[in-house]
C-alpha cells in the first residue's frame, strides 16, 4: 500500500470521525494527533457554533471543496478539516489563513477542469514547451539513448499520458513509458532533466503569466464555500470561522530557493466586519518519482 493511498484512507477516517464528534456520537479519535479528551471537549465548542444542527455526513469528492455538511435550520452548513502532526500556527495566522498549516488549499493536475479555468500561458501551452524545447532534445541525447534507445520516438501525447497516469497502466507510448521509467531508475538522466526544468520554469514564468480573473473566481469559489474550518494539530482543534474573498492582487513571479519560480499574489479577505490582506503563492510541483518525473501539478498556498 502506497503513501497516497495510506494518506487518503488517514483522510477519510479522520472526516468521518470528525463528522461522528459533530453528532455527538461515540467514536474512536486515535487517528488524530491530539488527545481523544481534548477532542471530546471540542465538542462543547460545535454545539456552541451550531446550536440547531440535528445530522453532519462526510461530503467530499471531486468538485467539492468542503469535506462535511451540517443540516441548521436556517439551512446546510459547510465544514473544511485540516490536520497537521506539528504544533498549530498562532490563532492570529489561522484565523486569516486556515489552510497554512497542510500548505495548500487547492492542488490539481494542469489538465484538471478547475486548472483549465486559471492557468491560462502555464497549463496546456507550458507543457507543451517544456516538451518541445527540453524533454524531446534530452530523449534524443546520448545519456537517454544509451538505456533507452526508443524513447527518441517519443510524441507529446505519449509523453503527457504517461507523465500524468502514474502507474502508466492501459494503453501507452511504449517510447514514453521507456523514457519515465529510464528517469525513476536512473539518477543521472532524473538530476539533468530536473536542472532543465528549473531553468524552463523560471524563463517561461518570468515571461507567462495566468488568467488572473479565472483565478479569483476559483479562489473565491474554494473559500466562500467553507462556512467554517477545523484546524487540528498535536495542541487540539481550533474553530476557525468562515472567510469572504474581496480580491485578489498579482505580485509577480519570484524565485525559488531552490530554483525555479513561482507566482505571488496578494488576497483580499473580510471576516465580521475586518478586513485583512495575507500572500498567497501559486506553484508548480511534480509529485511522483521526484522533480520532473511525473504528475506535474499546480499549488495554491
Amino acid at each position: 500500500m502506497d503513501a497516497r493511498h495510506n494518506a487518503s484512507a488517514t483522510t477519510k477516517v479522520r472526516e468521518n470521525a470528525m463528522a461522528a464528534l459533530f453528532n455527538s456520537e461515540d467514536t474512536p479519535l486515535t487517528m488524530f494527533p491530539c488527545p481523544a479528551t481534548t477532542l471530546r471537549e471540542f465538542s462543547n465548542v460545535i454545539k456552541t457554533k451550531l446550536p440547531t444542527a440535528t445530522n453532519t455526513v462526510v461530503i467530499g469528492g471531486l468538485g467539492k471543496h468542503y469535506d462535511m455538511e451540517t443540516q441548521l435550520l436556517s439551512g446546510p452548513f459547510r465544514t473544511e478539516l485540516k490536520v497537521t502532526s506539528g504544533n498549530p500556527s498562532a490563532l492570529d495566522i489561522l484565523e486569516w489563513r486556515p489552510w497554512q498549516d497542510t500548505v495548500q488549499f487547492l492542488q490539481g493536475q494542469l489538465k484538471s477542469k478547475v486548472g483549465q479555468r486559471f492557468l491560462g500561458d502555464c497549463g496546456d501551452p507550458m507543457l507543451r514547451a517544456w516538451f518541445k524545447n527540453h524533454v524531446e532534445p534530452f530523449a534524443a541525447s546520448e545519456l537517454v539513448q544509451a538505456e533507452a534507445p526508443s524513447a527518441a520516438a517519443m510524441t507529446y501525447n505519449g509523453y503527457e499520458k504517461a507523465m500524468s497516469t502514474i502507474g502508466m497502466k492501459g494503453k501507452q507510448e511504449a517510447a514514453a513509458v521507456a523514457f519515465i521509467k529510464l528517469l525513476r531508475e536512473n539518477s543521472d538522466a532524473h538530476e539533468e532533466l530536473h536542472k532543465q526544468w528549473l531553468l524552463f520554469e523560471a524563463e517561461w514564468l518570468s515571461t507567462h503569466t495566468m488568467n488572473h480573473e479565472g483565478l479569483l473566481e476559483v479562489v473565491k469559489e474554494i473559500i466562500e464555500s467553507k462556512d467554517a474550518w477545523v484546524c487540528v494539530s498535536k495542541k487540539g482543534p481550533q474553530w476557525i470561522d468562515g472567510l469572504k474573498v474581496a480580491g485578489l492582487r498579482f505580485e509577480g513571479a519570484r524565485n525559488k530557493p531552490k530554483g525555479g519560480m513561482s507566482f505571488h499574489y496578494t488576497l483580499s479577505l473580510t471576516k465580521g466586519g475586518l478586513t485583512k490582506e495575507v500572500p498567497m503563492e501559486c506553484k508548480f510541483h511534480w509529485k511522483n518519482g521526484g522533480q520532473a518525473v511525473q504528475n506535474l501539478n499546480f499549488m495554491l498556498l
